[in-house]
């Protein structure tokens, strides 16, 4: 009797323990079928009619641009968001920060040459990286090549009523074809070198992308970083407010009901999980799951957040100690995976489940996880988020390593002692290229701590209290070897 119990709960934490935090990072490289989880809430994310889109680090901006621009992953998920018709669409790559010739799209070196060496103006060359994924939809024979005298961003700055005649004609076939092109641009903090020439390139695609809001069918959709949708410097232009402002930009976000739907969608689709999963959840909550054609997750473990509980309550028990006192482990794990903006990542969701099914209680657990294998799940996730941040902040390594054993909430003239100690402003702005600095010291002559503390709160790495003292999420506090009375203590 007992060996029976053992080995499903065996086999559901070995699955647990191999979950893939990081499916995609590129929008070259699609996930599989069984990665793609479609929460209600992301449909405006990747409708085409919302030209911007803002998320932080792993939320699933390249993620989204990966399984748009893949005929099968784009079909695939039409069948979740039925009115966005993205069967009835074709998609081009505008921009992805790598070195592809995947649908023609321009390296950050190829806008150099453009810009910098050739003199084109941003817009015309973002004009004509538009005009180039539609070229299949018109009549007129245009230049295959961007750069050269006889090149198409040459032949685009030379007759500004031609493009646009040309970007017309090539919008009515689509439309006479109940067709849409989508011309994605991600990873835009690569545009360019330093804050000036990305802040000049975004600024430039964000106008033309303005400009073409009356076209029916064709599309330019943008990926942007927090920080940059937050640059005032990118939106000084007339009209910026209609793709920028808080209610014409969408924001990626992933609340607790989707966090779970994406894990109980990973388990329905593992073949060697699925059976004793599908168990799980009929003693929970009685819900009987089909055998086969799981990839669409049942309603009530999609978004009732009860439904859910009950059976993350069967997988980890239903408190993180004897009683409620501690918290429920359903509600505990997402707030402290959580920034300060009360953000949370699919990806640091996964890794603290995935370290939580790997952790080992001294005595041996009749589940697959453990309220102490929940800690070391946060323990292990912001490590994994703390990396991600110096890969898309590098300058965080200079700003958190001073505050080593800093214990918070604290009083912000303590985190300006350290760096003032630690020399943090001159390491940062001394860094010979290794990395792009805050914005908000791209925007002053004479930072200061108060410049960096700013920055911090933005990325939603810190957050201000009521009473004005500076706190640090769990997420990044944990890995950076900070103190929070009651908290999770990190690693020694």
């Amino acid at each position: 009797m007992i060996q029976t119990m053992i080995e499903p709960v065996a086999t559901l934490r070995t699955t647990l323990g191999h979950l893939e935090p990081a499916p995609s990072s590129s929008a070259t490289v699609p996930p599989t079928l069984s990665q793609i989880y479609a929460p209600e809430g992301h449909e405006a994310a990747i409708d085409p009619e919302r030209p911007v889109v803002v998320g932080g680090r792993g939320t699933g901006k390249s993620f989204w641009s990966a399984t748009l621009l893949d005929t099968t992953t784009r079909h695939f998920v039409a069948g979740s968001y039925p009115r966005l018709q993205l069967d009835q669409c074709d998609v081009s790559l505008g921009f992805a920060g790598v070195d592809s010739d995947h649908h023609g799209a321009p390296s950050r070196e190829e806008l150099d040459d453009l810009i910098n060496t050739d003199g084109h103006p941003p817009e015309k060359v973002w004009r004509a990286v538009v005009l180039r994924s539609v070229a299949a939809h018109i009549d007129a024979k245009i230049p295959s090549r961007l750069r050269g005298a006889d090149g198409l961003v040459a032949w685009v700055s030379a007759d500004a009523a031609r493009t646009q005649s040309l970007l017309r004609q090539a919008d009515q076939t689509l439309q006479t074809k109940n067709k849409r092109v989508i011309v994605l641009f991600d990873a835009l903090d690569r545009l360019g070198q330093d804050w000036r020439q990305i802040r000049e390139r975004t600024r430039a695609l964000l106008q033309v992308t303005l400009a073409m809001r009356t076209y029916h069918a064709i599309k330019p959709k943008i990926f942007l970083r927090v920080d940059q949708a937050d640059d005032t410097g990118i939106g000084a232009f007339p009209d910026a407010s209609k793709l920028l402002s808080p209610g014409s930009r969408v924001d990626l976000n992933w609340d607790a009901r989707d966090l779970y739907g994406l894990l109980y969608t990973l388990l329905v689709n593992d073949a060697q999980a699925s059976p004793v999963f599908s168990d799980l959840v009929r003693e929970a909550c009685g819900i009987v799951l089909p055998r086969e054609n799981q990839q669409i997750l049942n309603s009530a473990l999609k978004g009732d957040s009860g439904t859910q509980a009950k059976v993350f309550s069967e997988m980890a028990g239903e408190f993180m100690g004897a009683s409620k006192t501690k918290g429920r482990t359903y509600t505990w794990l997402p707030k402290h995976l959580a920034d300060a903006h009360e953000r949370v990542s699919p990806r640091t969701f996964l890794e603290a489940i995935r370290q939580a099914a790997q952790h080992r209680d001294a005595t041996p657990s009749r589940r697959a996880l453990s309220p102490s294998g929940l800690r070391a799940g946060i323990r292990g996730a912001s490590k994994l988020r703390l990396q991600q941040l110096k890969e898309e902040y590098g300058w965080i390594e200079e700003v958190i390593s001073p505050l080593a054993d800093q214990q918070v909430p604290c009083g912000e003239i303590e985190l300006f002692a350290r760096w003032n100690e630690a020399q943090t402003i001159g390491a940062i702005a001394h860094s010979n290229g290794r990395f792009l600095e805050p914005i908000e010291m791209s925007e002053t002559d004479n930072p200061q701590p108060t410049t960096i503390l700013k920055a911090l709160l933005r990325i939603g790495v810190a957050e201000r209290r009521a009473n004005g003292r500076i706190n640090i999420p769990d997420i990044y506090r944990v890995a950076a070897k900070m103190l929070r009375k009651g908290g999770v203590p990190p690693e020694r």
